[in-house]
């Protein structure tokens, strides 16, 4: 149904910001492990941040993939071309 489509649109979107957060956590993660010189407190921030962005992303894979079960396979394509994902 269409709530069902909309709610996996939403699950898509945010799976991809979480993405997007977890990618730029490893990328300060590694600037922080890269400083000269380095500062344990900065890394140990950076990779809490890190862990917990990944983590984020697990959840949001999670509930898409729970609202994927619930479609029918060609709602769920249907829901991938319209955010433009291919997952």
């Amino acid at each position: 149904n269409g709530d069902d489509l909309a709610e996996l649109l939403r699950a898509l979107v945010e799976e991809q910001r979480a993405e997007d957060a977890a990618a730029r956590a490893a990328w300060a993660l590694a600037e922080a492990e890269e400083a000269d010189p380095q500062r344990p407190a900065e890394v140990a921030r950076a990779r809490e941040r890190y862990e917990a962005a990944v983590a984020a992303v697990e959840a949001a894979r999670a509930r898409r993939r729970e609202l994927e079960a619930q479609l029918e396979p060609a709602e769920v394509m249907r829901a991938h071309s319209l955010v433009g994902g291919d997952q």
